[in-house]
């Protein structure tokens, strides 16, 4: 599988950047950012599975020690504490999107419509390719159904001006899932690399319909280098020691990673031509978790469980499907400061920050705004 290195991903990004949102005169503004609009999967839900009927998951975050190091109970949030659009909140100095199907909330300075499970594509995409998906499956499109839905029952006619002059949209990640679903049911990395395409025309869609709607601020994350979380670890073993990189993380499932984030900036690039009002910045998580795992030490974790889960049980990695955290018998570690990895998937509350930190240091500079 042809991967283009960490080294010139990074060149090409700051390609973009020059070439589409370098502002002299702009970096010396305010970002005026009053309201975040979150879409997504697990990575940003901050309780609407666990509000949504029939749903069943597999990380009960409803249940501890989901929650327990910052909010001191669980949210349905994945982490131990805050999630990336916790802190990407925090710091536009506005507090935490509350969950959209959370009735009773107060939405006046966004709404995450986040959902775990949630797929950029949806279920009919995926039956046609044998892969079968929850049917409370809330895909990318379902969640813009919300937000058009949202933007209706409180602005109305004001919407786009509201967009347009103070709002940050987060489009996503996306694709996490849809792949993930794949993987897991049999697929092997050659033929689920042949549905990139169509994931990142799925997000490329939705941004157009932001867009549309009056957004000229979007962050689009890509997806996490996918060979070092521990489920994929425990689920893909390689039996060839080259099969995994100095890290320990699996080398193929890192470069299909790869592959995915980079047709995603090429979409953003043409994009961003099309539209040349709009910010559209690329979110690296792949990169900025990579940082964390390479410079482990100097953000305060263990080097010595850096590709373990604090919530587990067994193995190498801790983690075992049949006993995940949230389940009665599992219990998190006793420093979860100094561990990357919370269950598995997701990641800890200190992990989340320093990725944050990193995120959002380089969106503002693309955006050409301070804080």
């Amino acid at each position: 599988m042809a991967s283009l290195s960490l080294p010139k991903l990074s060149f090409f990004l700051l390609v973009i950047t020059f070439a589409y949102f370098s502002s002299p005169s702009a970096a010396q503004t305010k970002c005026n950012i009053r309201s975040v609009y979150q879409l997504g999967d697990s990575l940003a839900d901050a309780g609407n599975v666990i509000r949504t009927p029939g749903a069943s998951i597999i990380f009960r975050a409803n249940q501890a020690p989901y929650g327990e190091t910052f909010f001191r109970r669980p949210t349905g949030r994945f982490s131990n504490g805050r999630i990336i659009i916790d802190y990407i909140s925090s710091a536009f100095k506005l507090s935490f999107l509350n969950a959209y199907l959370d009735r009773r909330a107060s939405f006046s300075q966004g709404v995450n419509f986040a959902v775990a499970g949630a797929t950029a594509l949806n279920s009919s995409f995926w039956a046609a390719r044998g892969i079968r998906l929850p049917t409370w499956n809330t895909p990318l499109a379902a969640q813009l159904g919300w937000f058009k839905s949202h933007l209706q029952s409180t602005c109305g006619s004001n919407c786009a001006q509201t967009l347009r002059s103070s709002s940050l949209i987060v489009m996503g990640e996306w694709g996490g899932n849809d792949y993930y679903n794949g993987f897991f049911q049999k697929k092997q990395l050659p033929e689920v690399r042949t549905y990139v395409p169509f994931v990142v025309a799925g997000i490329m869609k939705s941004i157009k319909d932001v867009i549309q709607l009056g957004a000229t601020r979007i962050l689009v994350p890509g997806i996490y280098p996918l060979g070092c979380l521990p489920l994929y670890l425990t689920s893909f073993p390689d039996s060839n020691e080259n099969g995994y990189d100095q890290l320990g993380c699996l080398r193929n499932y890192n470069d299909f990673a790869s592959y995915h984030n980079r047709y995603l900036t090429r979409g953003l690039a043409s994009l961003q031509r099309e539209f040349p009002n709009v910010r559209i910045v690329y979110g690296d998580y792949y990169g900025a978790l990579l940082t964390l795992l390479r410079s482990a030490s100097s953000f305060g974790f263990n080097q010595n469980t850096l590709l373990s889960a604090c919530c587990g049980t067994g193995g190498r990695y801790n983690f075992n499907f049949r006993t995940v955290c949230g389940s009665a018998s599992v219990r998190a570690c006793s420093n979860p400061a100094q561990y990357v990895h919370w269950d598995g998937i997701h990641l800890t509350d200190e992990a989340h920050r320093h990725m944050t930190d990193i995120v959002v240091k380089d969106m503002l500079s693309r955006f050409g705004c301070t804080v």
